[in-house]
């Protein structure tokens, strides 16, 4: 059985990785197009570190989705919660990364992964 408090995290955290990448659309748009224009194909190549940057940035946040999918998955239609170990290495990248870049959205991962932690 999963608790009351633990079934929206799946869907909250895919709301999550869907803000990340409409943050990423908009901060890195002009970074974009030439990805795209060239044809995707090695188009991120060595010291091309502004297109870096906005490649990791949004599969941060489609991965963020994925995980999401997934926990909502196991506690909606599966009844299981997610183990303990996983809230917790979630909370451990995000307080990680919070302290690192404190003007981020990392915050936004810290109380859904605490909930994941929580029995």
């Amino acid at each position: 059985m999963v608790s009351r408090t633990k079934r929206p995290i799946g869907l909250l955290l895919m709301l999550t990785g869907l803000l990340h990448s409409i943050v990423g659309i908009a901060i890195y748009a002009k970074h974009f197009v030439p990805i795209f224009s060239e044809g995707l194909w090695n188009t991120v190549g060595e010291g091309q570190w502004e297109r870096g940057t906005a490649f990791w940035f949004m599969m941060f946040g489609l991965l963020l989705m994925l995980i999401g999918y997934i926990s909502d998955w196991l506690m909606k239609k599966k009844g299981i919660a997610p183990p303990a170990s996983f809230g917790w290495l979630l909370f451990v990248i995000c307080l990680i990364g919070a302290v690192i870049m404190p003007v981020s959205g990392f915050w936004l991962g810290l109380p859904q992964a605490w909930v994941l932690t929580r029995a």
